[in-house]
């Protein structure tokens, strides 16, 4: 590997663990248990696809918490649902911010800051990932999340600036992650090194540099 001054890592799916469509589940739950019928599948169809259409190719940016607030709305009204959407969408927010970190982390990102910059790069509001390092006592030099940073992974800019925002060449960063289009393919078009995190062992192949098990690999792979 060639000389990396700087590795960002990924939050959620990466650092701290993560269930896909628990959300969901949550706001479907708050409507059937009103005695209201809801088709599983058709929700589920529809609860990633509005978050995308505000995330990727967006005209005006929505912080997180306004994206899930208008999502909530949004099948409140159209459920007949008297919640209040705002309320909600905080409560799923911070339900976020209780997300645990993997076992390595802590040890791992210790014996990385010695030798290197070390910084968090994750679509996300300021205070859900300040709230979840701060349960898990992480701490690195710099986080960059979609709203601190206004548009989201994969944009090209979001890896632009943390860039422009460090003195170091774009091939002097490793990005790490768990995401193909935000982990590895978005980095890689900025120039940097990228390094999928297969936990599950899936064989993944999004033109990643390096695939690892967990994060202690990497140890491993930046003496090389």
């Amino acid at each position: 590997m060639g000389p990396i001054k700087a590795i960002v890592f990924d939050a959620f799916g990466t650092l701290f663990k993560f269930t896909r469509g628990g959300s969901a589940r949550t706001i479907m739950k708050y409507i059937t248990d009103l005695g209201i019928e809801v088709d599983e599948e058709a929700f589920l169809k529809e609860w990633k696809p509005f978050y995308v259409a505000h995330t990727v190719g967006y005209d005006t940016f929505m912080t997180e918490r306004e994206i899930f607030t208008a999502r909530n709305q949004m099948l409140y009204d159209r459920y007949s649902v008297d919640r209040d959407a705002r309320a909600d969408a905080d409560e799923l927010l911070s339900e976020a911010s209780n997300r645990i970190a993997f076992p390595e982390v802590t040890s791992v990102l210790d014996e990385l800051k010695n030798h290197y910059k070390v910084f968090i790069g994750s679509n996300t509001d300021d205070d859900v990932l300040e709230s979840v390092m701060k349960k898990n006592n992480v701490s690195v030099g710099k986080i960059y999340t979609s709203e601190n940073q206004r548009c989201y992974k994969p944009e090209l800019r979001f890896y632009e600036r943390i860039v422009a925002d460090n003195d170091f060449l774009p091939e002097e960063f490793l990005f790490v992650g768990d995401t193909g289009n935000d982990d590895i393919i978005g980095p890689k078009t900025a120039g940097m090194k990228t390094a999928f995190v297969d936990r599950e062992g899936a064989g993944t192949d999004c033109w990643q540099d390096y695939t690892i098990a967990d994060l202690s690999e990497l140890l491993t792979l930046l003496k090389k």
